[in-house]
């Protein structure tokens, strides 16, 4: 394979992972997977585009940030953009010690950042008090590096990008005063992953300084602590919802029998949607997962729960599962399989499995469509591998 059809490769999995995120945040927000089919198919071209633009540079990155984003729950509130949903303004650098090292190259292709008064504001009060949970006058080079491509891909000037990397705590406080108590609100939960900075642990001093920051920034009294338990929530329905489409993939890949090969390609995927937890713990859950994959099929495998996300956790399952598989007849089985798994569940209405099966018609003409796309764009070779 060469190596213009692997980026290719990559890119329909990066992609997958985008929709399985969607798919979440979605049901999360109480909203069916129809709906997220339905979003994800109008913008599938230009996320497909900005993928490929950026996974030369970023690589998984780019697809992980999508996830971090997520745990923040700021997905169903932003707009798609050119290659990827809005990122929230602190990704570059919080998401850089949640693991992505790559993180930097993950920003190509956003759409630039509003110039309004008011989210220029935000910005710069993100960027000052982020140093105060840092404890640093100035930011690490790593994080300068990639906080300057992040403001350059935002089309800021060399000028205004050392003005805003220099923001004081103090000048941030200042701008901050003159904003909106929910625009207030979003700086402090923009910057509270940073207390994860380091060891993973919130310790003390940390939530001194986030109570702080809430204090300068004229929160609600328990706004900090209500930030910090969202923020857990968010990341524990997140595991939740993983491993139940964990026990779902295994489903699939056990009637299908995956080979080494696709089971490889379904375990980069994951990998992919579970690099958003920065808490010490996280190292521990993300090798059960990976390590649950291919093992044992469960006998709830053949069963999931009739509500919103369980929806979404089956076809998030199904639509990774897609992207493993190389040749057209095991895509017809594993839809075959797909169905014959929605009408094994008897407490369903024919009404809800037909339903069900619909939008699983509808994500495989996304991934055909997707496929085209992809053929057309490859460069012809005469080697079939």
């Amino acid at each position: 394979m060469s190596k213009q059809q692997l980026k290719y490769s990559s890119a329909i999995r990066e992609l997958s992972v985008q929709f399985v995120t969607l798919m979440m945040q979605e049901g999360m927000q109480g909203r069916a997977v129809h709906h997220a089919v339905s979003t994800f198919g109008k913008h599938r071209t230009k996320l497909l585009g900005g993928i490929l633009g950026g996974a030369g540079v970023a690589g998984g990155a780019w697809a992980a940030l999508t996830m971090w984003s997520g745990s923040m729950g700021v997905w169903g509130s932003l707009a798609f953009s050119l290659g990827l949903v809005t990122t929230p303004i602190w990704v570059p650098f919080a998401g850089g010690m949640a693991g992505l090292t790559a993180a930097g190259g993950a920003i190509y292709g956003l759409v630039s950042f509003s110039r309004s008064r008011d989210r220029r504001r935000m910005l710069t009060s993100v960027i000052g008090f982020s140093k105060v949970l840092l404890n640093e006058d100035e930011f690490q080079p790593t994080d300068e590096r990639v906080m300057r491509k992040f403001l350059k891909a935002k089309e800021f000037k060399e000028g205004q990008i050392l003005e805003l990397l220099q923001t004081s705590p103090d000048e941030a406080k200042r701008l901050a005063a003159d904003l909106s108590q929910q625009d207030r609100r979003e700086i402090a939960r923009y910057i509270f992953p940073l207390v994860y900075t380091g060891d993973g642990v919130i310790n003390p001093v940390d939530r001194r300084r986030f109570a702080a920051i809430c204090a300068e920034l004229e929160l609600e009294p328990g706004d900090a602590l209500a930030i910090s338990k969202d923020y857990r929530g968010r990341l524990d329905s997140q595991w939740a919802y993983l491993r139940s489409v964990a026990v779902q993939l295994n489903y699939f890949a056990d009637t299908l029998a995956f080979d080494g090969r696709e089971m490889e390609a379904l375990r980069q995927q994951v990998d992919l949607l579970i690099r958003f937890d920065p808490r010490k713990g996280a190292i521990d859950r993300r090798e059960r997962l990976l390590s649950s994959l291919g093992g044992r099929v469960a006998e709830k495998s053949s069963h999931f729960v009739r509500d919103i996300m369980g929806e979404a956790a089956i076809m998030s399952a199904y639509a990774l599962a897609h992207t493993a598989i190389q040749r057209e007849p095991d895509r017809l089985r594993l839809a075959d399989i797909f169905d014959g798994l929605i009408d094994l569940q008897t407490e369903l209405s024919p009404e809800y499995k037909e339903k069900l099966q619909h939008t699983r018609k509808r994500v495989d003409r996304l991934y055909r469509a997707t496929r085209e796309q992809l053929e057309a764009a490859a460069p012809k070779t005469s080697d079939p591998s």
